[in-house]
């Protein structure tokens, strides 16, 4: 009697095991990148939903600054509402002779830095003579 032991595979055990190693490794990247994305994007989100909150809770008021203004007798109203640190909502009306209200602007404008914040700037060298 001839046992016949045939206990090897044509590919090989070797190859299957790289080849799961390399595809678990590369889903792996995926998956991490995924939720690097993931956590990029919530965080986005949130800046966005800030600033548009910041936004609409500024233009409410500055509706009713318009409402109270066109129900009063003053000649003009100007004012910045503030929305986040570095913007603000610049309103100004002014009350024709007719009475009819004319609204010259109502429109988010960056805040201009203090003089101190220019200041702070480094000295740069101009170009003149080292010594």
């Amino acid at each position: 009697m001839k046992e016949s032991h045939k206990s090897t595979s044509p590919l090989g055990v070797g190859l299957i095991t790289i080849i799961t190693v390399l595809l678990v490794l590369t889903l792996s990247i995926f998956a991490a990148l995924t939720l690097s994305t993931a956590r990029a994007d919530l965080a986005l989100s949130q800046i966005n939903a800030d600033t548009v909150q910041a936004y609409y809770a500024a233009d409410s008021e500055a509706a009713a600054l318009y409402a109270a203004f066109v129900s009063g007798t003053e000649p003009e109203l100007q004012r910045e509402i503030p929305l986040q640190n570095d913007q603000v909502l610049s309103l100004h009306l002014l009350r024709e002779a007719d009475g009819s209200v004319t609204i010259l602007a109502w429109d988010v404008t960056p805040v201009q830095p203090d003089d101190g914040e220019i200041d702070d700037a480094p000295d740069l060298w101009d170009g003149g003579d080292l010594s």
